[in-house]
């Protein structure tokens, strides 16, 4: 119904921007673009107990106060309208407006327009005092051009006859206000994220106690992904398919120049998130099989080399302590080659099956090497 809605606005903006240069005076833009928008939102603009022109809230004879429209419910105003000449500044009538808005005391809604760009006010924080700030604006000819913002049209839909309610327009003037403030204030921590909303998000995924020297690379990489969070955000709305960038997401960890000389191999080969799962959980299941302390403290001396074509996982040394090859999409979606010592290749859709091969083959390499020492440096 949103969709429908919205092409229909669409519609109907492109018409009023077509009509718009044959609006030279006031009256014209009330005759041809703010009559037909009433009409457009549900209203009957040939009952003038529906639409009234002229309509007049006076606090005395002295002091008459009169707007260009009223919509009028059980026979009182609950929306002033106030219209300018096409082009005229809207800020020049906001006073007159709210004067009127003080004296109707059943007007809940007051409009400002010059036929193509619309202002919206309440009285969202006391009664029949008009708010400074237009809960809802727009411009006809920005709609026309598909630029169609969803607080738009959920705000226009709820002003259609049909759905408007006095009662409820401050609270919800209150709402959209309080809405476009966060708005802003998230727009303003995208362009310059402060200290504190850094470290709060770096908290929030588990980094704390950053160096003080350190905000400053986190604030960039900060920008850097509400800048692809609305990048993506705009992909979906267009409908486009989202390219995998996996490789391209910056990885936040505590010391930003390690990230990068690990994300940039000077070989070009790249350990795949399937590489690094298999390591994990060969040391998991090592770490279960082990019998005594000796095996579980070797655990700590496991390593891998990654090749173009297969993935190495070794015991302190990558020849002599070889356990496994690893290799992927050969056939099946995990390919273990234990040697033919210890089974030869093993290959499953799953990831599991392995202990007798993975144990057995680890045993022999400990008992080989001993378990003792410093970790060693990957060496061929």
């Amino acid at each position: 119904m949103s969709d429908d809605f919205r092409q229909k606005f669409k519609a109907f903006s492109e018409r009023m921007v077509g009509l718009a240069p044959r609006c030279s005076n006031e009256e014209a833009t009330k005759m041809f673009l703010v009559l037909p928008f009433l009409q457009f939102l549900g209203y009957d603009i040939m009952n003038p107990d529906e639409v009234c022109p002229e309509h007049h809230a006076d606090f005395s004879e002295k002091y008459k106060n009169r707007v260009d429209y009223a919509v009028l419910r059980e026979g009182q105003p609950v929306i002033a309208i106030e219209c300018k000449a096409l082009g005229a500044p809207l800020k020049d009538d906001r006073g007159q407006l709210k004067s009127y808005f003080n004296a109707a005391h059943t007007v809940k809604m007051g409009v400002i327009t010059d036929g193509l760009v619309y202002e919206f006010y309440a009285d969202s924080d006391e009664p029949n005092m008009m708010d400074p700030n237009a809960f809802l604006s727009f411009d006809l000819r920005e709609i026309a051009k598909g630029k169609i913002e969803d607080s738009v049209v959920d705000g226009l839909k709820s002003l259609q006859k049909s759905n408007f309610d006095p009662e409820n327009i401050g609270a919800e003037a209150k709402r959209k206000l309080v809405f476009q403030n966060l708005v802003q204030q998230i727009e303003d921590l995208a362009a310059s994220p402060s200290e504190a909303f850094v470290r709060l998000l770096l908290q929030n995924i588990g980094l704390k106690h950053i160096r003080a020297k350190a905000v400053a690379e986190y604030t960039d990489l900060t920008k850097s992904a509400f800048a692809e969070f609305v990048n993506l955000r705009i992909l979906q709305r267009l409908d486009l398919p989202v390219k995998d960038k996996e490789a391209d997401k910056p990885v936040l960890v505590a010391d930003v120049t390690k990230v990068e000389a690990d994300t940039k191999p000077a070989d070009g080969i790249i350990t795949t998130e399937t590489e690094l799962e298999v390591y994990e959980y060969a040391k998991r299941r090592l770490a279960f099989l082990a019998n005594n302390d000796e095996l579980f403290d070797a655990i700590t001396n496991i390593e891998y080399k990654d090749y173009k074509g297969k993935f190495v996982v070794f015991y302190r040394k990558e020849r002599a302590g070889r356990l496994f090859d690893f290799y992927e999409d050969k056939g099946v979606k995990y390919t273990f080659d234990f040697g033919e010592e210890f089974g030869g290749e093993l290959g499953s859709d799953e990831l599991g099956g392995i202990d007798d091969q993975l144990l057995h083959v680890f045993k022999a390499r400990v008992e080989a090497m001993g378990a003792k020492g410093k970790r060693s440096k990957v060496e061929a």
